[in-house]
């Protein structure tokens, strides 16, 4: 009898302390998060958003810019007709178009021009690309090459995305992996 007692509802409800509580002194509240001001708010959003932005190709530099700065994410300058260039189709349906690419989010704005495009390094022959920060400045050569999968793609630009948003002291992809960077001395 005194064991149906013991493993009866009532019993275990009335002698287990409150969950959470130390001692049976009533469980902490979590403390509140500070309020934003509404520029930090509109931050927040535009981050949260660039984060789930799939790449979008733009032919008016203007316009890729505009949303390279609005969302804080590199440009992919590509000096490249897929109309005329067979290598510029490769690029295109190897790397742009493939499924793993088209699923990345948060990567980069895409800018497009069939003119060569010397301020950005790109006018020696097709296809020629660049990565360009949100401000305009070169950042690194991003050219097809024909070994190169996705995965590396995405890898290097997402590279430049946390620098760009981190700074230069940020961790870097490499092979898959977040790699910090090296102590300072």
């Amino acid at each position: 009898m005194f064991a149906s007692l013991l493993a009866s509802p009532a019993f275990c409800q009335e002698s287990a302390p409150a969950t959470g509580a130390a001692d049976g002194a009533p469980a902490a509240k979590k403390p509140a998060k500070p309020k934003l001001s509404p520029e930090e708010l509109e931050a927040e959003r535009l981050k949260k958003k660039s984060e789930s932005l799939r790449v979008k190709w733009y032919t008016e530099e203007e316009k890729a810019f505009e949303d390279a700065k609005k969302y804080n994410l590199p440009v992919w300058v590509l000096y490249s007709d897929p109309e005329t260039c067979a290598v510029c189709k490769e690029l295109d349906k190897k790397i742009i178009h493939s499924r793993k690419f088209k699923a990345a989010k948060g990567l980069c704005v895409g800018y497009r021009s069939t003119s060569p495009l010397p301020k950005y390094k790109c006018d020696k022959g097709m296809p020629m690309g660049a990565l360009v920060g949100p401000d305009g400045k070169f950042i690194c050569n991003l050219s097809y090459s024909p070994a190169m999968k996705p995965e590396k793609y995405i890898e290097q630009i997402t590279n430049a995305r946390i620098k760009i948003q981190q700074g230069p002291d940020a961790p870097i992809m490499l092979d898959g992996k977040l790699i910090p960077p090296p102590p300072s001395k």
